[in-house]
């Protein structure tokens, strides 16, 4: 598979993942990540809040959390381009999913008031983001992309993506299935004997994708990549949420009020991040 652009200088990758994003330019000395949050952090948590007359993302939005849940949408990656139908609602949303003419939006709070965000939208603003950070970084304007989507997306998914890129500004738009990424990257950091066949299972924040792969000369040859985009680290973290809360409850008594279900989740995300081996803690 070849991607070819004018001005390859020019150009980024983005992983634009349903729980976090990340992005990577060409520089002198090779191909190198960019830090894209305030906290000076490679991966952008891919949260947005209207809780200011400019939308926010990242790290800042966590944080907040609690107390601008309402003005906070998540997940979006599991929305865009999709139908009403094929949504699945989940628990933690503070948002609502409405359907105006055919197209699918997120209620919202915003800092003027109650409105609407397509998914289109919110993706556009997280991608403006990390152009904003790669351009500083680059200290030139990027103008050319390559985006990385799930090998299960449909036409509607990709063509959304796409749009969402038009809207942050970019002009030339490249998609790059996730699993044929993952494949790349991990054949440039490891030799791999000629005539192999790997199978590459790449588990992500909201998407789960498979490549099987075989080596040929020095050149990757996929054989096969599929995927489930409805299946990921986020669907760990509800199973989680709902132990803790079912602990708390028929041990403890306790209901968690809605603002405290958000401390619940990015804990749960902290203990599925920093899982360990040990039988017991110190």
């Amino acid at each position: 598979m070849a991607l070819k652009f004018a001005a390859a200088a020019d150009t980024m990758g983005i992983d634009l993942g349903t729980s976090k994003c990340c992005a990577a330019v060409n520089r002198r000395n090779g191909i190198e990540a960019v830090a894209l949050d305030y906290k000076g952090e490679r991966l952008l948590p891919s949260f947005v809040s209207f809780d200011e007359k400019k939308p926010i993302c990242g790290n800042l939005v966590i944080d907040r959390l609690r107390n601008f849940s309402n003005f906070t949408v998540f997940d979006s990656k599991r929305i865009i381009g999709r139908k009403m139908g094929d949504i699945v609602l989940e628990e933690i949303w503070p948002f609502g999913i409405i359907e105006k003419d055919g197209k699918i939006f997120m209620s919202v709070k915003k800092v003027n008031g109650k409105g609407c965000v397509s998914a289109e939208e919110v993706a556009a603003i997280l991608l403006k983001k990390v152009k904003e950070e790669s351009e500083k970084f680059q200290g030139k304007k990027l103008a050319d992309v390559v985006i990385t989507v799930p090998a299960a997306f449909t036409k509607a998914q990709k063509d959304a993506t796409i749009e969402a890129a038009k809207l942050a500004g970019f002009k030339e738009v490249k998609l790059l299935p996730e699993p044929i990424a993952a494949a790349f990257a991990y054949f440039i950091n490891r030799p791999i004997p000629n005539n192999s066949t790997v199978l590459l299972f790449d588990l992500g924040g909201g998407t789960l994708d498979v490549c099987i792969f075989k080596i040929i000369n020095d050149q990757i040859c996929i054989i096969s990549n599929t995927g489930d985009s409805k299946l990921g680290g986020r669907d760990f973290d509800t199973i989680l949420i709902n132990h803790f809360k079912n602990q708390l409850s028929t041990k403890y008594n306790i209901t968690l009020l809605s603002k405290r279900n958000y401390q619940m989740m990015t804990t749960c995300q902290k203990i599925k991040e920093t899982l360990s081996v040990m039988d017991k803690s110190l």
